[in-house]
């Protein structure tokens, strides 16, 4: 872990907008729960929508959930590297749908 200083321009919750160090562009920080959520929700609306594999709208949402679903597993990782303890786990993943692209 690296302690460094950033800039903080909002400390509001689930929606911090920080500069990290060397960087131009600022960042969106979002807490690991929250980021849990969103995946569930994009979860379930892809279990709604497997009927239809083949539209745009099946692929577009497995898209996102799976840049969620990446993000989230990044999470996951950097806390176990930390010993840091999570009330979640990932129990329904993008790899559940991967067969119904085409």
């Amino acid at each position: 872990m690296d302690v460094k200083d950033i800039e903080i321009y909002s400390e509001l919750v689930d929606n911090a907008v920080v500069r990290l160090p060397n960087r131009k562009v600022l960042g969106s920080v979002i807490q690991g729960d929250t980021l849990f959520l969103l995946h569930a929700e994009l979860m379930d609306v892809l279990e709604e929508h497997k009927h239809t594999p083949g539209s745009d709208l099946f692929y577009r949402i497995f898209r996102l959930a799976k840049g969620i679903e990446e993000r989230l597993e990044h999470y996951i990782k950097v806390c176990d590297e930390h010993d840091i303890q999570l009330a979640f786990s990932i129990e329904c993943s993008t790899q559940d749908y991967e067969d119904l692209l085409f």
